[in-house]
């Protein structure tokens, strides 16, 4: 009838896919994550993905609506086994040193995790490659940009995040500073020594705690955090 919700068929899968056995599940997302690590999203090819899996397009599309959602369903997947090897906890922080501290300690078991596994920071690398990856992961990164602004909020009720700014725009600016990094620490992995991607991102996390933090009368000329800034840049710059 006219006015019926009309159901999604990728939402559809998404439970058929969710009621499949473990092996079976496996055997789909197993091959589509290695070509999807390897090639990107853009390049990947479905058609090489279910000879992998030895299953036809029928029998695929049974559980897939395309391959953006296969794309999909290998990132949720990949992103649970994140979840699973690191701890995200992040306790209510007691001042805005102690926010931005438990700020660094999370972006270093991240950082950890995903240089523990290859085939994870490989995929996390492609996301930033065409709009293609984007736009099949719009939820989860829906998801993670409002996470985003809880923590912001919470940063500002110590004092650590200003609020001079309308939440929507310093999320964004957030986001977009933090989007060109972890695109480039992608781009430039392979070339640096674990000291380096440790002080790297140590420094990135300053760049970002520089632009977040409130406003304060500063005297003429480079300050704490406006010279890491400029360090991180030149640092950069000579990658």
């Amino acid at each position: 009838m006219a006015g019926d919700p009309v159901a999604n068929p990728a939402s559809e899968q998404r439970k058929r896919r969710a009621m499949l056995d473990p092996e079976r599940r496996a055997r789909l997302l197993d091959p589509a994550e290695e070509e999807f690590a390897r090639e990107g999203f853009e390049a990947a090819s479905l058609n090489r993905i279910l000879a992998s899996a030895q299953m036809s397009k029928g029998q695929a599309y049974h559980y897939i609506a395309d391959k953006a959602d296969l794309y999909a369903a290998v990132m949720e997947r990949a992103l649970g086994r994140l979840g699973a090897a690191m701890d995200f906890s992040f306790g209510e922080p007691a001042d805005a040193d102690d926010f931005w501290s438990q700020l660094g300690e999370l972006f270093t078991r991240v950082t950890a995790a995903l240089g523990s596994d290859p085939q994870l920071a490989q995929l996390a690398r492609g996301i930033h490659h065409g709009p293609g990856p984007a736009a099949a992961l719009a939820t989860p990164l829906g998801q993670l940009r409002r996470a985003g602004m809880e923590l912001l909020r919470e940063g500002q009720s110590v004092g650590a995040v200003r609020d001079d700014l309308p939440m929507s725009l310093l999320v964004d600016v957030v986001f977009a500073v933090g989007r060109e990094i972890d695109h480039w620490f992608g781009e430039h992995w392979d070339e640096l020594t674990p000291a380096e991607a440790s002080r790297l991102t140590d420094q990135s996390l300053e760049m970002v705690r520089s632009l977040c933090e409130p406003r304060a009368d500063e005297p003429t000329g480079a300050t704490g955090s406006r010279q890491v800034l400029a360090e991180v840049v030149t640092e950069m710059e000579r990658q």
